[in-house]
C-alpha cells in the first residue's frame, strides 16, 4: 500500500480522536515539536520508527524526553495503536500529515520572516495584519540572518516577498552585467 495513504489515514484518525477528546491543541503543539526534533535528530526518528529497536514504552519515554514534557494521553494511545498495527515505520509521516490536516481544519497559516537584526513587534504586527486580511490564525517564525544586510524576507503559502538589501544588490549587479554585455 502507498506510504502516503497509510500516513494520511492514520493522521485523519489522530485528528478526529484528538478533537473529540478536546486535546487537539495540545496534540498539535506536541506533534509540531516532535516533527522538529525528528528533523534535528535523525537518530531519534530512526530509533522510534524501527519496529524492532525498542519496546513501545521505551519509545514513549524517549519521545517524552525529546519533547521535554509528558506526552498527551491521546498521543500515547496513538503510538500504541501504530505499534500494534506494525505501522511505526511511517510515524514521522503520520505526524507531518496530522500537522497539515490540523492546520487546514483549524484555519492556521504558517509564515516565516527573516530580518538582518531583531525588530521589536514585527512578528505581532505581521500576525495581526495577515489575520485581518485572511481571517486565519497566523503563526510567524522569526529568523535573524545578518547576511541579508537589511530589509526582510517574508514567506507564506508558497509566496515569497524578498525586500532584503542583499537581493537589491543582486538585482543591481545583474542589471549592470546585462548592460555591459549589450555594449560589447
Amino acid at each position: 500500500m502507498n506510504e502516503g495513504v497509510i500516513a494520511s489515514r492514520y493522521a485523519k484518525a489522530l485528528l478526529e480522536y484528538a478533537d473529540e477528546s478536546g486535546a487537539g491543541d495540545r496534540v498539535y503543539d506536541q506533534a509540531c515539536i516532535l516533527g522538529l526534533r525528528f528533523v534535528e535528530i535523525r537518530q531519534l526518528r530512526d530509533i522510534v520508527e524501527d519496529p524492532n529497536q525498542i519496546p513501545v514504552d521505551k519509545k514513549v519515554e524517549l519521545l517524552r524526553s525529546a519533547l521535554g514534557e509528558d506526552l498527551a494521553p491521546e498521543l500515547v494511545d496513538f503510538i500504541r495503536l501504530v505499534t500494534v498495527r506494525k505501522r511505526m515505520e511511517f510515524f514521522s509521516r503520520m505526524l507531518y500529515s496530522f500537522i497539515a490536516l490540523y492546520r487546514a481544519a483549524h484555519n492556521i497559516k504558517v509564515a516565516r520572516v527573516v530580518t538582518a537584526a531583531p525588530v521589536d513587534g514585527l512578528k505581532e504586527r505581521l500576525e495581526n495584519l495577515f489575520h485581518e486580511r485572511t481571517g486565519a490564525d497566523i503563526k510567524i517564525y522569526e529568523k535573524i540572518n545578518p547576511e541579508i544586510l537589511g530589509g526582510f524576507v517574508f514567506e507564506m503559502d508558497g509566496y515569497r516577498l524578498d525586500a532584503s538589501v542583499e537581493s537589491q544588490f543582486r538585482k543591481v549587479r545583474r542589471q549592470l552585467i546585462d548592460k555591459s554585455n549589450r555594449i560589447v
